[in-house]
């Protein structure tokens, strides 16, 4: 009799943990963070301006964060701030040619100050922070450095604007943590595109 009482708790356990959405279970903590949007769609990433010159380029993460409970009748604290810490960026292509350093750019990391996000309310927060996706350092290097000349070397004469073009994907993760030491994580893409562009069209969306 107590056999058959443990096998039907077990199934009534099982039965609901199978009604808790993916989403629900996506870390420990009582919350879900998110990148709601990345401004601009489309980053041009211009591996030279005018006589040599290089710039790193940046774009605008909007994240998310909003309480997996979504019960009104919770009240608020300053215990659920969270923090927003770093950043990673990793690039990857389409053909499967992904080995940084010869075909993507390495992925870089970087710091975003413990940005706070205030008490959660029952309504989504959204914050927006400035990532550089690109650093000037990545256009000193293999493969960007190859796209400034001709055949992929760095002597002779440079390539006109436009006529070699490498398109990636990057993904940006943002990591952050809450007050209570849970690690939240939120994941996004955006498309650069590199080259040696015009000047008068460097960048844009």
């Amino acid at each position: 009799m107590k056999r058959a009482a443990l096998v039907a708790t077990v199934a009534v356990g099982l039965a609901g943990t199978g009604c808790v959405p993916d989403w629900a279970q996506t870390n420990t903590s009582p919350y879900i963070l998110e990148i709601s949007s990345i401004s601009p769609l489309h980053v041009f990433s211009d591996v030279q301006i005018g006589e040599g010159s290089i710039i790193n380029d940046d774009v605008q993460v909007s994240v998310n964060a909003f309480r997996k409970n979504n019960n009104a009748d919770l009240s608020t604290s300053p215990v659920q701030h969270m923090y927003l810490e770093r950043y990673e960026v990793r690039y990857f292509r389409s053909d499967g040619r992904n080995q940084e350093g010869v075909d993507v750019p390495y992925r870089i990391t970087g710091p975003l100050g413990n940005v706070r996000f205030h008490t959660i309310t029952q309504s989504e927060l959204e914050l927006t922070v400035p990532i550089t996706i690109v650093r000037h350092q990545a256009k000193l290097e293999p493969p960007l450095r190859n796209l400034r000349f001709v055949a992929g070397t760095d002597t002779g004469t440079e390539q006109d604007g436009g006529a070699v073009v490498m398109t990636t994907i990057a993904e940006i993760t943002v990591h952050a943590r809450t007050v209570q030491g849970d690690a939240l994580v939120a994941v996004g893409n955006v498309q650069v595109s590199f080259s040696n562009f015009a000047d008068s069209a460097s960048t844009g969306e």
